[in-house]
């Protein structure tokens, strides 16, 4: 099992996805936002009150249950989450075991019980206003919440749980990646992969 760790818009996503199409079926993928709880049942007010970027927001028991499923060969339907109703989907992600589990997400490395399963990982490290824009675009673009309401949680929750909760994670990675430095790193990440699945 490999984890990517990294703040909001650091780039996570887009790293799995260069060693997906790197290693094709040796990977399968894992997104820790799909694990977020169903709050569907909330008003708006108490919705707003929600902070994804703790990790009280994760359903850790689901997520560590299908991570060892995975990794014991079954196939895993994993939850889809809502952001617009804050709910969960009926919908889910089927996922297919494979000989890398790739897992990523904000609290990847935070959690001891995660960092237990992880045989490498890696911390993605960006400037703060360069993930700031990221976020933005994502957020008003893909996953339909206003400007305002992202800027709204990026100074309620994202900046403070950052500098709580997720940068000091990146003492626990194998590897941090200064992103706008290496731009060879994803290369050699999955070169790296295939050594070890090679051996």
């Amino acid at each position: 099992m490999v984890g990517i760790g990294g703040g909001s818009g650091s780039g996570k996503s887009c790293l799995a996805s260069s060693l997906k199409n790197a290693l094709g079926d040796q990977i399968a993928i894992v997104c820790m936002d799909w694990y977020y709880r169903d709050n569907g049942q909330l008003s708006d007010a108490e919705a707003k009150k929600l902070n994804f970027d703790h990790p009280d927001a994760i359903d850790m028991p689901l997520l560590l249950a299908q991570l060892d499923a995975l990794m014991a060969g079954a196939i895993v339907h994993a939850p889809r989450y809502d952001y617009a109703a804050h709910a969960r989907r009926r919908q889910t992600h089927i996922v297919h075991p494979a000989p890398i589990i790739l897992l990523e997400g904000l609290l990847v490395l935070h959690d001891p019980r995660l960092l237990q399963r992880l045989y490498l990982s890696v911390y993605i490290d960006v400037p703060d206003d360069q993930r700031l824009i990221r976020r933005i675009r994502r957020d008003v673009e893909r996953r339909h919440v206003g400007l305002e309401e992202t800027l709204r949680l990026y100074e309620h929750c994202v900046r403070p749980m950052h500098n709580r909760f997720i940068h000091p994670s990146s003492a626990n990675a194998t590897w941090i990646w200064q992103q706008n430095e290496d731009k060879n790193f994803s290369r050699d990440l999955a070169s790296h992969l295939r050594m070890v699945l090679r051996s």
